[in-house]
């Protein structure tokens, strides 16, 4: 599956205008989706919003979202940390989805878009929470090497599978006064009951697929990882487990 289309098809798993609910948003509002992947967000607010700015690293991305942008909508490519948020229209709010947790330095992004932010203005966070290993069974023989395999990730800066456990830690680090925190986010794809849908699953295999490191790290082993890992998300006996965390703040 080519990864654009497999990000399509994610964003309609997701409720987007339930989540634009607990944000204080206002129709003079300029807002920046920071991680803004095939732009789904970013139109729904556009429809709400005088104007806003998607900015996602990934170029192919950034050139579907342009071909199919509305009028008040802009997108960059660019590196978050490489973005002067200063040099930006005047944003009043920041949405990201499933973004910040590929920062090494989180805390430094958050400081400058705190700084950037006018008083009031607000920040909405929606990220992942011990993304693969609590899809996982808890006596599972590779439970343990892939909890491991995750706080490594986190500490040599590659990729922060938990980053939505400390997502309202360091905003509060970086000034921001939290308004509203949902710690077990509803997903049919993410934090779920029971057996996962054909097509969740297979998003979940092509995720699994692109896993180098903890392939590497599980060696021929991975193969059994990985069919326990589907075999078990695919069964009535799967369950949520606050894997999916939503949080507001306003400056």
């Amino acid at each position: 599956m080519e990864l654009i289309e497999e990000y399509k098809n994610q964003q309609t798993w997701r409720d987007w205008e339930s989540y634009l609910n607990f944000i204080p948003i206002k129709n003079t509002d300029t807002v920046l989706d920071l991680g803004s992947s095939v732009g789904n967000v970013s139109h729904i607010f556009s429809k709400k919003v005088k104007q806003v700015v998607g900015v996602d690293l990934n170029y192919e991305f950034v050139e579907f979202c342009n071909q199919n942008k509305q009028i008040n909508e802009q997108f960059i490519c660019s590196n978050f940390l490489n973005v002067d948020f200063t040099q930006l229209s005047q944003f009043t709010g920041l949405w990201s989805s499933f973004s910040l947790s590929y920062l090494a330095d989180p805390l430094r992004c958050l400081n400058s878009i705190y700084s950037a932010l006018p008083t009031g203005g607000w920040i909405a966070l929606l990220d992942v929470s011990c993304f693969i290993s609590g899809n996982m069974k808890k006596n599972s023989q590779y439970y343990e090497i892939v909890k491991t395999f995750e706080a490594n990730s986190y500490k040599s800066g590659v990729y922060d599978f938990d980053f939505g456990s400390r997502q309202k830690s360091l905003l509060i680090e970086s000034g921001f006064n939290i308004t509203y925190c949902n710690d077990d986010v509803n997903d049919i794809e993410l934090n779920f009951d029971g057996p996962a849908r054909l097509d969740v699953l297979s998003v979940w295999e092509a995720r699994l697929n692109r896993l180098a490191g903890l392939k590497k790290r599980l060696g021929e082993s991975y193969s059994e990882f990985q069919s326990e890992f589907l075999e078990h998300i695919a069964s009535k006996d799967h369950q949520r487990n606050e894997n999916l965390k939503f949080i507001v703040a306003v400056k």
